[in-house]
């Protein structure tokens, strides 16, 4: 059996604004290459399927709301992402989601955050893990 093939990702204390895609740096390296990291918003993904789990926090200093959208085979995915909406001033927002995503070609995969204003504090995680079945 092979071994798997799997990566890593994080950002902190990013300041995030409305329409903005999220930063991500490696954390643990594909050495194999079907994970990479493209710039410090995309990932890329060789054809396969891939097992993705990701976790974001902020802090809004007025009450919000919080939206991450996945991107990836050259679209939005909504129904993939998170959302979270504050009341109070100072409050903190924070969402994770889990999917399976089908890549029939090689694809970039980004995080989109959206809100009425200004996050601060923004802490992001992502982990990828490639599956062992064929397209």
């Amino acid at each position: 059996m092979p071994d798997d093939v799997f990566a890593s990702f994080v950002d902190f204390q990013e300041p995030l604004t409305d329409g903005s895609l999220i930063s991500i740096f490696p954390d643990i390296a594909d050495p194999t290459g079907q994970i990479t990291a493209v710039d410090s918003h995309h990932v890329g993904l060789e054809p396969g399927y891939y097992l993705i789990s990701y976790k974001v926090s902020v802090l809004f200093e007025q009450a919000n709301y919080m939206q991450v959208t996945p991107f990836y085979n050259g679209v939005p995915h909504i129904e993939r992402g998170i959302y979270f909406a504050t009341a109070v001033d100072g409050s903190t927002a924070c969402g994770a989601g889990f999917l399976i995503l089908r890549a029939p070609a090689a694809t970039q995969f980004s995080l989109t955050f959206s809100s009425s204003g200004t996050a601060t504090e923004g802490e992001v995680n992502l982990t990828i893990l490639k599956l062992r079945r064929p397209l």
